[in-house]
């Protein structure tokens, strides 16, 4: 298991985050004016993170594979509300103000500082989601929000022509059958 640094809200990020480092950093999102944000980060990229405050927290994991990756929303065990609702996190926003960025969310999803923690505690253990809470794959609404009117993002990978290269070069070339001069 690789080790996951730990990333929180206006801390210093800390590498090879223990079981006792994320108990602290969920304890301090229990302040009035601790952080709102938490995330365990792997070296290939995947995470968990929770965002919120006053007890309303929203938490989501990334598995990441090569160049893809899936993305999971938690919700509460045995409800079903998909009325919509919208919390807050962020203790510095230049946008919206102290507290006040928009984390929309369905009202199965707005989980207690509780819920963090154990998530957050599996997660650092095992680098899996915890069962006992549902998962929905929202992986293609976060592609869809990215790749929204910015084109700093791929969206297809084409090989182009080298500078002197003859087409049936580069036929060849993708083949792995360079000719041989």
């Amino acid at each position: 298991m690789p080790g996951f640094t730990l990333e929180l809200e206006e801390c210093p990020h800390q590498l090879f985050a223990t079981a006792a480092d994320v108990e602290q950093a969920v304890r301090m999102m229990a302040r009035p004016r601790g952080p709102t944000y938490v995330m365990l980060k792997d070296p290939r990229g995947g995470f968990a993170q929770a965002c919120g405050f006053n007890d309303r927290f929203c938490v989501e994991t990334r598995d990441v594979y090569g160049e893809g990756f899936r993305h999971w929303l938690a919700g509460l065990p045995n409800v079903k509300d998909r009325s919509d609702v919208v919390m807050h996190f962020r203790n510095n926003c230049k946008v919206h103000g102290k507290r006040r960025c928009p984390l929309p969310a369905w009202g199965e999803n707005v989980l207690t500082l509780a819920d963090v923690r154990a998530i957050m505690l599996f997660y650092q253990a095992s680098g899996e989601r915890l069962g006992s809470y549902p998962w929905e794959d929202v992986s293609q609404y976060c592609l869809d929000a990215a790749l929204k009117g910015d084109s700093r993002f791929i969206r297809e990978i084409r090989p182009q022509r080298r500078p002197g290269e003859r087409e049936e070069e580069r036929g060849l070339a993708r083949s792995g059958e360079l000719p041989h001069t």
